[in-house]
């Protein structure tokens, strides 16, 4: 078990690597919500595999708390998106 959560956690790692160099280069503001949108679900992710991992609950309810927020700070930008245009 631990072999595979290594390897899914690093697996996030490069991605979320990835998604900030993304985020950095793109200036435009739907580009960047798309990367953080991103990362927040890499970190939910990360989250899981450490709940997994290590049998613990405490990180299911944070993971929870993270996708939640994540998805209510995505709506929220989008919606300003839409009255400010691209």
């Amino acid at each position: 078990m631990s072999g595979v959560a290594i390897a899914c956690l690093t697996l996030l790692l490069a991605s979320s690597s990835l998604t900030l160099l993304y985020a950095y280069r793109n200036k435009a503001l739907v580009d960047r919500s798309i990367a953080v949108d991103t990362l927040v679900a890499f970190i939910v992710c990360g989250l899981l595999v450490s709940a997994a991992w290590g049998r613990d609950g405490l990180d299911i309810d944070l993971a929870l708390l993270i996708g939640v927020l994540g998805f209510l700070g995505t709506v929220t930008v989008a919606r300003f998106i839409e009255r400010r245009g691209p």
